[in-house]
């Protein structure tokens, strides 16, 4: 049986004037939601891990929150002719399964959202979303919150995480300069280099490449040339020689003694590497209350980059956010202790025995048992654990009658199976050979291109107890 509000079909209904074409696609768009329809159902059923002649039914929607994340590729892009009608009633019938969905890789044009929201029902549905994240890793995305009005309130906070300046990203171990034109590097006299032990290179077209960063310590009184655009730096405060003459105030630099020590060289911006940043993509953190429990999410898109300077800036984000959050965490804590902190979305995590699921779970964070009991990834071949959703916990129990973060089902829904079929999910080829003509349109292979129709992540859910009426009466009635 659906849970949720069901979202509006009614552009769906088959009129007189339709024309046959028309017709047809209503009648296997319908037949195509019926069978997502049964799949999110059984879907659901099925995470209770319950035998299925003794389900005991529905859950009480009363009592429990169903919570998603999901990274909803490039969401719309006009790439690849942008999603189909039909893409977006399927991405409304599945988010409607959920009480509130955190989505990444929202673009700046939110034309496709609305309509999103208009399927699911204006009235019933609402979101609260970023401005675009600028810059080449940004790629202009937003975050957003879309949730059931009825079943979750917000709670009048949302902003953005932004970094200390003491605790930004660096995108590599250390602030370094380059010169485009080439590094110009004068040695003391009689210095030559010792080979350094352990380089590991590798053969690409003819040329021979270091495999890994290589840093060899240079000896005192090496010159190095500094690129143009370079600036001298004098703090302020720090103490000048002058020269006054006819009223003005000239510097000598004629002796170094007096302010060499306390200057600073700036190369230009685009020298340098290393410099602190903040997020690639801005976390969103958002406050929200549900029945008893109170909750702040804060959704993420994690960096994911190249290679393993690529990698090394990947984890140091998720290390740094978990850092940052746990600190406000405990802020929370502190003050409330019945104010719970979840972080979800793509972390881009490698696999739960790599370092970046490591640094998911420092700082006090943990996913829940029932989605480390999945053994398959959240992407769409199933190999990868990018997506996850973990919460902060207390460092004490809370108090009798008192709220807590009680997990319920959890689940990972593969609509492939069901929707831009292939392979053994398709076995007549009826999907591919129905959007034959499109991919050809856009030169793009069929698996290829049903990721730029639905997305190349699968939403991960969990439940969340939201009713502890019973707890607190009882331990009311304990008392005394």
């Amino acid at each position: 049986m659906q849970e949720g509000v069901m979202p509006v079909y009614s552009s769906l209904r088959i009129r007189k004037n339709d024309a046959g074409h028309i017709r047809a696609w209503k009648k296997r768009t319908a037949e195509k939601l019926l069978v997502l329809r049964a799949a999110l159902d059984e879907h659901i059923a099925d995470a209770s891990g319950e035998d299925p002649s003794r389900r005991s039914g529905e859950r009480d929607k009363r009592q429990w929150l169903r919570l998603a994340t999901w990274n909803i590729r490039e969401f719309d892009t006009p790439k690849y002719g942008g999603r189909l009608k039909e893409s977006l009633y399927f991405i409304a019938e599945i988010i409607s399964r959920f009480d509130i969905v955190a989505l990444q890789e929202v673009r700046e044009d939110l034309g496709s959202l609305k309509v999103l929201m208009e399927f699911l029902g204006q009235d019933e549905w609402g979101f609260i979303a970023t401005d675009v994240t600028e810059g080449s890793s940004g790629n202009r995305e937003r975050m957003v919150f879309v949730y059931q009005k009825k079943r979750v309130c917000f709670t009048s906070i949302a902003g953005e995480v932004v970094l200390d300046k003491s605790d930004v990203v660096t995108d590599s171990p250390s602030i370094c300069f380059r010169d485009a034109s080439g590094l110009k590097v004068e040695f003391p006299e009689g210095f030559s280099f010792s080979q350094p032990g352990g380089v590991s290179v590798v053969k690409s077209r003819g040329r021979t490449l270091l495999e890994h960063d290589l840093e060899i310590p240079l000896p005192e009184g090496t010159r190095v040339v500094l690129p143009k655009g370079s600036s001298l730096v004098l703090p302020r405060a720090a103490e000048v020689p002058v020269s006054s003459e006819n009223g003005r105030v000239e510097l000598d630099f004629s002796s170094h003694e007096t302010w060499s020590k306390q200057a600073l060289v700036r190369p230009p911006a685009d020298a340098l590497s290393g410099v602190g940043l903040q997020f690639a993509r801005s976390p969103f953190l958002v406050t929200f209350q549900a029945g008893w429990l109170k909750f702040i999410l804060c959704t993420v898109h994690i960096y994911y980059g190249k290679g393993r300077e690529g990698l090394e800036r990947r984890n140091e984000e998720i290390r740094k956010l978990t850092r940052f959050l746990s600190r406000r965490a405990q802020s929370e804590h502190d003050s409330d202790a019945e104010n719970f902190f979840f972080v979800l979305g793509d972390f881009n995590i490698v696999g739960r025995q790599h370092v970046t699921w490591q640094s998911l779970h420092s700082n006090g964070f943990r996913v829940p048992e029932q989605l480390q009991r999945i053994p398959a990834g959240s992407n769409a071949a199933r190999d990868k654990a990018y997506d996850q959703i973990a919460f902060w916990q207390p460092p004490v129990a809370p108090d009798p009658g008192a709220t807590f973060i009680d997990v319920g089902n959890a689940g990972i829904f593969d609509y492939f199976r069901y929707v831009f079929r292939c392979g053994a999910d398709d076995p007549d080829g009826e999907d591919e050979r129905h959007y034959a003509e499109k991919t050809a349109e856009h030169r793009l292979s069929y698996k290829e291109w049903r990721t730029y129709q639905m997305s190349d992540h699968l939403p991960m859910w969990i439940e969340l107890r939201t009713d502890f009426g019973t707890d607190y009466l009882s331990a009311v009635s304990a008392s005394g």
